[in-house]
């Protein structure tokens, strides 16, 4: 099984070697590998390797979610013809024993088919930490995809970001409306399942500032839903500053 994929450390001193070092432990052969800085102060990590002996997609994700201080945001993965798949890309995490970690590395492999990971993660959440649990998640994702697609590019500032960045990777997801900095999404996956509550949308609402915050030229950024239809249209704004 050969695979890539891109880890985010949390501080630049966590580097390269504490990337490879535990994954050559773990028995996987190293293809190739390359690091740069984030613009959250971290690190890039981007490897490609081969598993090696009886491991399987789960094997992996477990390995890679194993490693301190980074963040899983990009895998992709190539079974080997001759071998058959061993185990499945792991159905999304159910509640109660949901943690951040594994989420954050089921949204790496599904990705963008995420909605049902975020909205069981969402209900394994006690009511008094699901808005602020749901938005990190996003604000983490939405950081982890313009570091994937967008970093390389020339920074663009909050207007131009927002109309031929965060527009197409939003898309995804939804028909998208956008006019200056509101953003509608339509049908919006994250509340869909919800009778009346919010805070699918609060997933959103991260993902937008992690996104933005993440590109030099922006800087602080903030969102707030100013429109939900949980529970009846499932149409959902977004006003950004």
């Amino acid at each position: 099984m050969r695979f890539s994929c891109a880890l985010e450390t949390a501080s630049e001193r966590i580097r390269l070697v504490n990337v490879i070092s535990p994954l050559i432990k773990a028995g996987y052969q190293l293809v190739s590998q390359r690091q740069e800085p984030s613009s959250n102060g971290g690190n890039i990590i981007q490897v490609v390797a081969k598993s090696q002996g009886a491991k399987t997609q789960a094997d992996l994700i477990a390995d890679l979610s194993a490693i301190d201080g980074c963040t899983l945001f990009k895998l992709e993965i190539e079974e080997d013809e001759a071998a058959p798949v061993a185990t499945p890309i792991p159905s999304a995490p159910t509640a109660p024993t949901i943690d951040e970690k594994s989420v954050l590395a089921a949204i790496g492999v599904r990705y963008p088919d995420i909605a049902e990971v975020v909205t069981q993660y969402k209900a394994s959440l006690p009511a008094e930490r699901r808005v602020s649990a749901m938005h990190e998640l996003g604000r983490k994702v939405g950081g982890g995809i313009y570091q994937r697609d967008y970093a390389l590019g020339s920074p663009l500032k909050m207007s131009a970001a927002i109309s031929r960045e965060l527009v197409p990777a939003l898309k995804v997801f939804s028909k998208i409306k956008a006019r200056d900095h509101v953003i509608t999404l339509v049908k919006c996956p994250f509340c869909q399942s919800s009778e009346h509550s919010h805070s699918g949308c609060h997933f959103v609402v991260g993902y937008i500032e992690g996104f933005l915050a993440s590109n030099p030229a922006v800087g602080r950024v903030r969102a707030e839903e100013t429109s939900c239809g949980a529970g009846s249209t499932h149409v959902c704004e977004f006003t950004i500053w």
